[in-house]
């Protein structure tokens, strides 16, 4: 009898058997997790009330008013009337997101034109109030999803720390990082996916995914290139192991990326095709982005009187390749100190600000105004990190006890996982990092928090499921557990002092 349970074990494993089977959880189980859920959209909705009206009260800073504008005028060209000249493709062509003025990207403000309103402060109101109700629904999706496929204290977990330190203190801006943070986050998800099994409807996926997070915002490039990179070389060494004989037990076929590619790219022109054929148009360029200009300028005064000098097609191609800002030119033009200094001086700002932003010391009167909502999201990434450890050792520990066969032959995408995680958050520092002259603040590198801790996440529970499966089940997945439970109250005693404390600095 326990041969034949083992045996099937194995078989629920083994991914020639097709997909895991994962235990089902109580009705219990589902029943605390919807109560939590319920309480955690309570904190939410509570902490973004405030939010909303004691912080950002003024449209007219932080390019606000900007982003209000671009959304009139996406309104006014879909509401122009045609042209004799202009047929039906023209007609609902121009009801796609596309148009952009090269700062701002079309997804937005065609949102926002959705609900426009001729007072630009009750559209400021709007703007707001539905980027909050948008990340609080996309969080209940994402933890329905994570409570399905991930532990309840993993789910848990992502949620407070994701949802609370990422999405919720941009929430209450009229500006598209909401909505790209989400998209960011999918197209991410979908890359990891990818690192365990590339199979082509994944691929389509993904062109969809980062295509909408290109119209949100441009900033989704390095993501696929970093995406592209650790696939090419997943390719080469899956090639290479089969070549010698090797044929490990995987879903991941070097046969399907080159088809994936083609796929990738075909579905990410078919969503962002609108916006690059404008631009073309319009700058004579289908990528072209104002942002990647100032890049290689020192002062954000030079790159918005860069914009005005150069606002059309003819001015742009008319630059000589040597007034052109680009890398060469920046790099002929500065000394090798000076780029390491704006480097470093940049990479630091962005990443403390990302990780370690800075805190409020609340006195004993408790009136001082709160500057952030998790003012620990490195501490937080590390307890995390900290949980990987940790799994990976038990895993280790518990598979060099089991015999031979199977279990201990499971395709794991992990390490390919963390590679692809590390590259991109590598890569977005030191991007981030050179832009920190032109543009500050944390919302740059906060795009890649919800994603590092759903990264994190995601290969803790794989180690803790293989642990499992592995026939140590009962003490590894109440380590696993504890250790969840463990970051997830000092999560919630950061919350307590919020609801103590409703103050935030503006």
């Amino acid at each position: 009898m326990v041969e034949g349970k083992n045996r099937q074990l194995a078989d629920e494993s083994n991914p020639r058997h097709g997909r895991s089977i994962r235990p089902r959880k109580s009705i219990w189980v589902r029943l605390a997790f919807v109560f939590f859920l319920l309480l955690f959209n309570a904190v939410y909705f509570f902490l973004a009330t405030q939010l909303f009206y004691q912080t950002n009260r003024d449209r007219l800073n932080r390019d606000q008013e900007h982003n209000i504008t671009m959304a009139d005028r996406t309104l006014e060209r879909e509401q122009a009337e045609l042209k004799p000249e202009d047929g039906i493709t023209a007609s609902m062509w121009r009801k796609l997101p596309h148009y952009t003025d090269g700062v701002v990207n079309p997804l937005w403000p065609w949102i926002a034109a959705r609900f426009q309103s001729e007072d630009h402060e009750t559209f400021f109101q709007r703007g707001k109030w539905f980027n909050i109700v948008l990340t609080a629904v996309f969080l209940n999706l994402l933890g329905l999803v994570c409570a399905r496929v991930f532990s309840i204290p993993g789910a848990i977990n992502l949620l407070l720390i994701g949802g609370l330190g990422a999405l919720l203190p941009r929430a209450v801006y009229f500006q598209p990082e909401s909505i790209y943070y989400i998209l960011f986050f999918a197209t991410w998800v979908c890359c990891l996916a990818l690192m365990r099994h590339n199979e082509l409807w994944l691929y389509a996926l993904l062109g969809v995914f980062a295509g909408l997070a290109y119209l949100a915002k441009s900033s989704v490039q390095p993501l696929l290139l970093v995406f592209l990179g650790v696939t090419a070389l997943r390719f080469v060494v899956e090639a290479f192991r089969r070549r010698r004989g090797r044929v490990p037990d995987s879903r991941w076929h070097p046969q399907n990326h080159f088809i994936g590619m083609a796929v990738l790219v075909m579905s990410f022109l078919m969503v962002a095709g609108p916006r690059l054929s404008f631009a073309y148009e319009q700058y004579g360029d289908p990528l072209h982005s104002y942002p990647g200009y100032w890049l290689w300028m020192d002062h954000f005064e030079d790159g918005y009187q860069f914009m005005a000098d150069h606002g059309d097609r003819e001015s742009l191609q008319n630059i000589t390749e040597e007034n052109k800002p680009s890398m060469s030119n920046y790099v002929r033009s500065h000394s090798r100190e000076e780029m390491w200094q704006r480097m470093q001086n940049g990479v630091e700002v962005k990443v403390g600000g990302m990780l370690y932003p800075q805190k409020t010391k609340q006195n004993k009167a408790k009136n001082r105004e709160w500057k952030q909502v998790l003012p620990d999201r490195g501490e937080y990434l590390l307890g995390l990190l900290g949980i990987v450890a940790v799994m990976a050792v038990v895993h280790w520990w518990a598979m060099r006890r089991v015999d031979k066969g199977e279990l201990r032959s499971q395709p794991w995408g992990g390490a390919w996982m963390l590679m692809f995680a590390t590259g991109a958050f590598v890569l977005y520092a030191l991007a981030y990092g050179f832009y920190t002259p032109i543009g500050k603040g944390d919302r740059f590198m906060l795009s890649l928090y919800l994603p590092l801790v759903v990264t994190l996440v995601w290969i803790a529970e794989r180690l803790r499921r293989q642990t499992v499966r592995g026939g140590h089940h009962r003490w590894a997945a109440w380590l696993y557990a504890g250790m969840n439970v463990a970051l997830s109250v000092v999560v919630i005693m950061r919350v307590v002092e919020l609801l103590e404390t409703p103050l935030f600095r503006g």
